[in-house]
């Protein structure tokens, strides 16, 4: 969309006091009324050659990119002829996310989509915020840059069609400014086909399914949806899990139904469920006995007043250990008498909240907040079913919190060909202790 007309507002907003809000506001109102009454075809012609306050040498010529991100862009073009001269094109049209890319050449782009046999052009959905066509061939030419092999092509695809869902809420993910981004997580045979790791360091490096389709992710994000960082992306810190973030569930060793069983899919179909996420926040807990102690231990790492979920609702996402899940298990805990322990003990004090933020929050969500007690606690999900749980690691006693942007619903679909058919693998058998 180069040509769509965008007030600016200057920012810092917070903190501000009224009498700057009110003359903010008055400044910007003029043009705000300018462009929803003004000829069409004027404002796209001004607004198009409008200019982004530069950033350092990234050569973005306007809000949404530079000539090659528009509709007008040609479908191909001639790039230079050494390896060095690509990354550096690439890199200053802000096409990569600042790692080295695997040019995408007409060549390697055919493999891809040669493996998938689908139409190419057809439409997948549109990638907010800036509303970018997703084609098969684009979300291909993405993850071939990536480094993706064919055969990791569908689970892209599948993940791509997952996050544009309206209950996912792609829109405020991409241009928040909170440090979010796209978990993108599997299950079933597919996963273990693909040696996408569930195992020892699966939220980390080492393996290349994980690394290029959560690379894909963001790549597609960011080339099709525009989610430019400073740009369209205004993600105040930002997050090392915004490069990649993909890795399977230990079904093998989970004591319970993995999550896309306890999602109505059978456990030989494969999915993907992207969720809205923060990174990682480790558990270490090496001196509790029993479930219940483990599982406290997790509520006080869960129940903190500075995450979105406490005035905006989510799913935040809790990975069991297997040591730790196998605790859990053997003192008699369900995966649903998981969920609810964890919603009556993460509980953050009132008392704990500034009154800044709990102004705030009344407005947000005054039936949660209004007329607390100062011994009053609030639960950190609305409700005991919105906290999801799955095992995921190695041996040792950690587990992780990862808490969601608030206002995003997780979404599983099934990974299927271009025919829309669940796409069969055969679940490889792996050593129990497979240290790799």
């Amino acid at each position: 969309m180069p040509g769509l007309p965008i007030a600016d507002i200057p920012h810092p907003m917070a903190g501000q006091p009224e009498e700057r809000v009110a003359e903010i506001a008055a400044d910007a109102v003029p043009e705000i009324l300018r462009i929803l009454t003004g000829d069409p075809a004027r404002l796209e012609e001004e607004y198009e050659k409008k200019i982004v306050a530069p950033r350092g040498r990234l050569r973005h010529k306007g809000l949404f990119g530079d000539e090659f991100s528009t509709d007008r862009a040609p479908e191909k073009f001639k790039a230079p002829s050494s390896l060095e001269a690509v990354q550096r094109l690439f890199y200053l049209r802000g096409w990569t996310d600042g790692l080295p890319i695997i040019p995408p050449t007409e060549e390697r782009v055919a493999q891809m989509l040669e493996r998938w046999g689908g139409d190419p052009d057809e439409v997948v959905g549109l990638v907010a915020p800036r509303r970018g066509e997703a084609t098969v061939k684009k979300i291909a030419i993405n993850a071939a840059m990536a480094g993706c092999l064919p055969e990791h092509l569908p689970v892209v695809i599948a993940a791509t069609r997952a996050m544009i869902r309206s209950e996912f809420g792609l829109y405020g993910l991409q241009t928040t400014t909170h440090p979010c981004t796209v978990l993108v997580l599997t299950n079933g045979p597919l996963a273990d086909s693909l040696e996408i790791n569930a195992g020892y360091n699966a939220m980390g490096q080492g393996k290349m399914a994980n690394a290029v389709i959560g690379r894909a992710i963001r790549l597609v994000l960011t080339n099709i949806g525009g989610g430019s960082p400073g740009v369209l992306d205004r993600s105040t810190m930002g997050s090392p899990a915004k490069y990649s973030f993909c890795f399977a569930e230990n079904e093998e060793q989970s004591p319970w139904e993995p999550l896309h069983v306890e999602r109505g899919f059978p456990k030989t179909q494969s999915t993907v469920t992207v969720c809205g996420v923060e990174g990682p926040h480790n558990v270490n807990d090496h001196g509790s006995q029993t479930g219940e102690e483990v599982l406290l231990t997790i509520a006080g790492v869960l129940a903190t007043p500075g995450t979105n979920q406490i005035y905006l609702g989510g799913e935040p996402l809790i990975v069991l250990g297997p040591e730790h899940a196998a605790a859990v298990a053997k003192s008699g805990f369900s995966k649903l008498d998981v969920k609810r322990y964890l919603f009556e003990k993460a509980r953050v004090p009132v008392h704990l909240i500034s009154q800044g933020n709990m102004e705030r929050f009344q407005k947000l969500w005054p039936q949660r907040f209004a007329n607390l007690p100062e011994e009053a606690s609030v639960p950190i999900s609305e409700t005991p079913e919105d906290i999801m749980v799955i095992v995921a690691g190695g041996m040792g006693r950690q587990s992780a919190v990862i808490p969601t942007f608030g206002t995003t619903k997780a979404v599983t679909l099934a990974v299927t060909d271009k025919d829309d058919k669940p796409i069969l693998a055969e679940r490889k058998k792996r050593p129990v202790h497979d240290d790799n």
